[in-house]
């Protein structure tokens, strides 16, 4: 579970599944065991309708070069086109001089909880 504030902003469990509020801003840090991210790799997040499907409603890139994580925010608004569902996530390093795409997680559920506020 992640807290902000001492309130609970979004919670992940031991299979990787996210449940974040509708709405909500927050980071999640994604930390790695034993690699170091290259200038050349980036680190992408995409969210999918179901785990058959190929349509991502929902990517973004981060670069961290010379670190063992990177902190993926979402910002305010970002995620507003996705109504309160249950969504498929995967994350994954791509290699732009290499080529080579490894996938770090993949069909993991991403929950987005409807909620009674909303910010203008």
């Amino acid at each position: 579970m992640i807290c902000k504030g001492g309130e609970r902003v979004i919670s992940i469990d031991n299979n990787f599944n996210i449940e974040a509020s509708q709405y909500d801003t927050y980071t999640i840090r994604f930390k790695f065991k034993d690699y170091v991210l290259t200038g050349d790799d980036k680190f992408r997040f995409s969210i999918k309708a179901t785990s058959n499907s190929t349509d991502v409603v929902f990517s973004k890139d981060v670069y961290n070069a010379g670190f063992n994580y990177v902190d993926l925010s979402i910002a305010l608004g970002e995620l507003d086109n996705l109504a309160p569902d249950t969504y498929v996530y995967d994350v994954a390093i791509i290699n732009k001089n290499t080529k080579k795409i490894t996938t770090l997680i993949w069909s993991a559920y991403f929950m987005i909880k409807g909620v009674a506020h909303n910010v203008d």
